[in-house]
């Protein structure tokens, strides 16, 4: 890959995090795996908004999908994300890595 092709792929990564719902969506996946009517009710947005914001961070790699039963499971796929998430976000003494962000936390 040449360093054009590096320069937009990060650049295209950006983009599709430049949303503070789809940062919470990523941060809140990132902590634990959960579903659409998890996100939902924690995030306290609608399923239609929620669900439009998901298939931009699936369409752009960011997440995968896993079937559990009748539930459809979310999970951070792009190594990239926690990386650029560190460099974001101050961990704090204790962790020394990425905060790890509770649901209920993300609503504000």
């Amino acid at each position: 890959m040449n360093r054009l092709n590096d320069f937009q792929g990060s650049a295209r990564l950006l983009k599709i995090l430049g949303h503070p719902v789809r940062l919470k969506i990523v941060c809140g996946l990132l902590s634990e795996p959960a579903n659409l009517s998890r996100i939902a009710r924690d995030l306290r947005l609608p399923v239609s908004t929620l669900a439009q914001h998901l298939a931009i961070l699936r369409n752009g790699g960011l997440l995968t999908e896993q079937r559990r039963g009748v539930e459809v499971y979310f999970h951070v796929s792009d190594r990239r994300v926690p990386s650029v998430l560190k460099a974001l976000c101050r961990p704090s003494p204790t962790t020394a890595g990425l905060p790890r962000w509770r649901w209920q936390e993300l609503n504000g």
